[in-house]
């Protein structure tokens, strides 16, 4: 009778081990897993596409480029929790990029997207002039918080230049096609 006793508990510590070790192997995976994601998470991702494409759907349905966030917020986004633009409401932060808007006349604006947050070095700078048939694209190295004092709604080639910028192909709506003349009469 105490040796089948003893067998018992003899099994019962083998079926506890078990269960720690699968129990270990499960957290250290997840772990693993959740700080993938929270890195992840830091890396900066553009979202200037859906950005244009609200741009142009708020020019469409008025005749004009919004003058700021709020009112493209007003009129085409329509988010259940208005977000941060910031005092002059033309300023936004998502998914670690911040963005500057800026109206230079009503059938052009001005899109500086540069990229924030722990891991701003993994993305690029991007400058934007979006007229109802024509983008104009830059794309430069992460921006110093020096060279963001430095930048301008409508910056000259020379600026666009010193941080880096260089010019990507045109999106020419009227076309359909990409060309690589520059908003300064310059070709890539």
């Amino acid at each position: 009778m105490f040796e089948g006793a003893r067998k018992q508990k003899f099994k019962i510590t083998f079926v506890i081990l078990g269960v720690s070790v699968i129990v270990l192997v499960i957290s250290f995976a997840y772990g693993t897993w959740a700080r993938t994601q929270r890195e992840k998470e830091m890396v900066p991702r553009l979202a200037a596409d859906s950005m244009m494409k609200a741009l142009r759907q708020y020019q469409r349905q008025t005749g004009q480029f919004p003058d700021d966030f709020g009112a493209l917020e007003e009129r085409i986004w329509k988010h259940s929790k208005n977000p941060d633009f910031g005092p002059s409401k033309r300023t936004l932060t998502v998914a670690n990029y911040y963005y500057v808007y800026a109206k230079t006349d009503p059938l052009t604006c001005t899109i500086w997207a540069i990229p924030s947050g722990p891991k701003r070095e993994e993305g690029s700078t991007h400058f934007l002039v979006i007229t109802p048939e024509v983008i104009r694209r830059w794309k430069g190295p992460a921006l110093s918080k020096g060279d963001i004092d430095k930048i301008a709604s409508a910056p000259t080639g020379g600026l666009l230049n010193m941080l880096g910028m260089t010019e990507q192909p045109v999106i020419d709506q009227r076309s359909g096609s990409k060309s690589s003349s520059s908003l300064f009469g310059q070709t890539n």
